[in-house]
């Protein structure tokens, strides 16, 4: 009796855990595990911004901080910049584009838009327990971005009500 006991709460939580990530995988874009300071307008169309992200090496933790800068501008807004509200403010665009959003991120299209400003090197670095967290200063070129979002219905068109 207790082995079946045992059984049925592992096989329960194992339940759980999946259901729990399935949930999640949305959520995933609007998670906040990073902080984004405008810094100054670049050219015509892009921002910089000074973007604190972690990971398990500086390589990775680059990396995050250049799809955080992205995510900060699409579903959070920078205050300072020319983006003090997110691009996106309806949430369930992220279900409905499901296939946009996986595609964006995991395929890295993101990266044309984004890159790691001056000679790439971290400006900051701190160790949190087994990981890093740096600070790059990146370039954002918002307003193709925003048109891709445009061309592809995530958000509407400016001026069109």
């Amino acid at each position: 009796m207790k082995k079946l006991t045992r059984y049925i709460f592992i096989c329960f939580s194992v339940i759980i855990c999946i259901s729990a990530n399935a949930q999640n995988t949305s959520n995933d874009y609007l998670s906040t595990n990073y902080e984004v300071q405008f810094v100054k307008t670049g050219l015509q169309g892009t921002e910089l911004f000074k973007v604190y992200s972690y990971g398990k090496n500086d390589d990775q933790a680059i990396n995050n901080a250049k799809s955080d800068a992205i995510k900060a501008i699409l579903f959070k807004g920078i205050p300072g910049s020319g983006t003090q509200n997110p691009l996106i403010t309806d949430f369930s665009v992220i279900e409905s584009k499901k296939d946009f959003f996986n595609s964006f991120f995991e395929n890295n299209q993101f990266q044309q838009f984004i890159s790691v400003s001056g000679d790439g090197t971290v400006e900051e670095k701190y160790k949190v327990g087994k990981r890093v967290k740096v600070a790059v200063i990146v370039s954002v070129q918002k307003d193709n971005l925003r048109k891709l979002l445009e061309a592809s219905g995530i958000i509407r068109k400016l001026g069109l009500d």
